[in-house]
């Protein structure tokens, strides 16, 4: 099979490969090269939790309804979220 590369430099990878490996939009694939072929490996990424662990365990319980009203943290979803946007900027 023969792809054309682009003037970026990227490559379309055929349908028939892609829904092989059950590659979707956003995937991400490791490149690497071995002598003179380039080697595209899935690859499954893990991302850095950005918010600290005591937030989310109080949040899961707020969402698990774990926590009577009147004892809840926030007072809605949007002061939750600017809560833990503050947090992830120090």
């Amino acid at each position: 099979m023969v792809v054309r590369v682009s003037s970026k430099h990227q490559v379309t990878i055929p349908k028939d490969i892609a829904e092989g490996f059950h590659l979707k939009k956003g995937d991400v694939l490791e490149v690497e090269r071995k002598g003179n072929k380039i080697i595209m490996i899935p690859k499954e990424v893990i991302l850095e939790d950005k918010y600290h662990q005591e937030d989310l365990e109080a949040t899961e319980k707020v969402l698990s309804k774990g926590l009577p009203e009147e004892e809840m943290a926030f007072k809605s979803g949007t002061a939750m979220l600017r809560h833990f946007k503050k947090r992830t900027k120090k």
